[in-house]
């Protein structure tokens, strides 16, 4: 009995040993490591069409416009939306879709303001508009990719549907754009590591 407890002080006597013997230096490696820190990894990434402002509606927007003219010289208002970054990573890029509904001589346009829009007088004032989709005439758009997006989570801009003409459109028709943006993983900024 007395062989075996003098074993087990031995043992212990070699433990307080060996952590009181570590080096300050290797006392400091050991707190550092255990200090690092690193970003999350994983988040969601998303972003929508709408009227609405933030916590933004679900998509697809769906815009209808009259004609206010009369069939020979056709009129249409164009409309303002928000494009809102529904995630909590930021974007880089997002697919724009736009499926119409028109007459054969209607075409639809969304465009970005470098400035933001002047929405009341439906003027790109000081900045110079860019077309994000261009549907064919009657036609719907081809899928585009694009930067014009609201790269920070919870953030939004407005774009601008617009129609052209060419030749006549019936005063009683109307005309469809539905708007869809979608975002791939592929299309969100990387998320950054802290700490060494």
């Amino acid at each position: 009995m007395r062989t075996h407890t003098g074993r087990a002080g031995a043992v212990v006597a070699a433990a307080a040993l060996l952590v009181c013997t570590s080096t300050p230096a290797e006392a400091a490696t050991t707190a550092k490591a255990s200090s690092v820190s690193q970003a999350v990894s994983s988040g969601t990434w998303g972003a929508v069409a709408t009227l609405s402002p933030a916590p933004y509606g679900p998509g697809p927007l769906t815009l209808t416009f009259a004609n206010n003219g009369n069939p020979a010289q056709p009129s249409f208002t164009p409309q303002y939306f928000t494009v809102g970054n529904t995630g909590t990573l930021p974007l880089t890029r997002a697919g724009y879709t736009g499926t119409a509904d028109a007459p054969s001589t209607v075409q639809f346009i969304i465009e970005s303001c470098s400035t933001g829009w002047v929405e009341e007088q439906d003027v790109c004032q000081g900045g110079t508009p860019s077309t994000v989709l261009e549907a064919g005439f009657g036609s719907p758009a081809d899928p585009v990719t694009s930067a014009t997006v609201p790269a920070v989570p919870g953030t939004s801009i407005r774009l601008r549907a617009r129609i052209e003409t060419t030749g006549n459109v019936p005063k009683k028709s109307t005309s469809t754009l539905t708007i869809d943006v979608t975002v791939t993983r592929a299309q969100v900024r990387a998320a950054t590591r802290t700490g060494s």
